[in-house]
């Protein structure tokens, strides 16, 4: 068996060195150790040994094993560095490039555009423009006094928990003045929350009856999720004039939605609270996805709120130098990137943020 043995080891190991290519050594390796293969079934007749005999033919039939199976690993990298070696050797065929033929090479050229939420910005522009409404910049840095105080929300009330707000550390000897020369104390510059900051700037600067809107950043220390970011795109207008209603409200409502979604868009008003109008109303749209008869995104109730709005609480009417007994007032907005989700069916509100060109590139 010892004879038969060395005779199996020196046969492989010839055939494993003649081995030209890698599937000759696979054919082999098959042959030696697969299911049916001579080495495997080499001890199938060890048990018809003396104990004598198997102390001697184990340990050899082991060795051969190793032997074969190196052998064929061995040979292996030498066929694939042969191989390798052979295509370094090949000419590739490639013709010297002329600086004329480079000339004539066209390359794609990349087009930028502008940002989803820009788009947006000047579809929004163009609807209320025509009904007569001018744009209106307030500072992305502000003051606690036009961000929360004139807007009928005083230092420590409770409506002041509705906003995460981002304040600035500002030492005694760095304290500034905001544009409107406010002598602003540390700890009383913020990043604003709400484009609301502008109401009480409109009033001071423009005499009624005014229309304007406002369109920009805001800021809020939130936890970053599918539907929350820490900075977002805020909308609103300011319509301050006699004797407006809810009833303008409500027709405000239903032509921005009927302009951005289409004119089967129906809107609704429900009581909502927020300090700086009264009454308040968060503003209802008919559900584009199911046209009011109730689906998964509008939770069955045929409607999503879409925006927040109210009439401009009379407090606020006097901070901006307006006699609420004259003259009432709109204040009505929403964030942008929300509504865009709604419409544009986006499912992640960080992707407008987010730089990515694969989700860009599709707007």
């Amino acid at each position: 068996m010892e004879t038969q043995l060395d005779i199996l080891k020196k046969k492989f190991l010839l055939e494993i060195e003649n081995s030209q290519s890698l599937k000759e050594l696979d054919g082999l390796f098959l042959q030696m150790f697969g299911k049916s293969g001579e080495i495997t079934l080499f001890p199938k007749n060890f048990s018809k040994l003396e104990k004598s005999e198997l102390k001697i033919i184990s340990p050899l039939f082991n060795q051969t094993k190793k032997t074969l199976a190196e052998a064929v690993r061995k040979r292996r990298g030498e066929v694939k560095l042969a191989d390798f070696k052979k295509i370094l050797q090949e000419p590739l065929g490639l013709r010297k490039i002329s600086t004329d033929s480079l000339e004539k090479i066209k390359t794609k050229k990349r087009q930028g555009h502008t940002h989803i939420i820009t788009q947006f910005e000047e579809e929004i522009i163009r609807a209320f423009s025509k009904l007569g409404f001018a744009q209106f910049d307030a500072p992305q840095i502000d003051s606690d006094t036009y961000n929360f105080e004139l807007l009928n929300i005083p230092q420590d009330h409770p409506a002041r928990d509705l906003w995460d707000t981002l304040y600035i550390e500002t030492s005694e000897e760095g304290r500034v003045k905001s544009e409107e020369g406010e002598n602003l104390n540390p700890g009383k510059l913020l990043l604003r929350t709400h484009t609301s900051n502008a109401q009480v700037r409109i009033m001071e600067k423009i005499k009624p009856p005014f229309r304007q809107m406002i369109l920009g950043r805001c800021y809020r220390y939130e936890n970053t999720d599918a539907r929350h970011e820490h900075t977002f795109e805020q909308f609103e207008i300011v319509y301050v004039d006699k004797g407006l209603s809810m009833a303008n409200l409500l027709y405000l409502s239903e032509y921005f939605f009927q302009a951005i979604f289409g004119y089967d868009v129906k809107a609704r008003l429900k009581p909502k609270y927020y300090p700086f109008v009264e009454p308040g109303a968060g503003v209802d749209g008919l559900c584009i996805f199911c046209k009011g008869k109730g689906c998964k995104v509008c939770g069955g109730v045929g409607w999503l709120e879409l925006a927040g709005a109210g009439m401009i609480h009379p407090t606020v009417l006097k901070n901006g130098g307006i006699d609420p007994d004259v003259y009432s007032g709109i204040a009505w907005g929403f964030g942008l990137g929300r509504m865009l989700m709604v419409r544009e069916g986006i499912k992640d509100v960080r992707l407008f943020n987010s730089g990515d060109l694969r989700f860009l590139n599709k707007y």
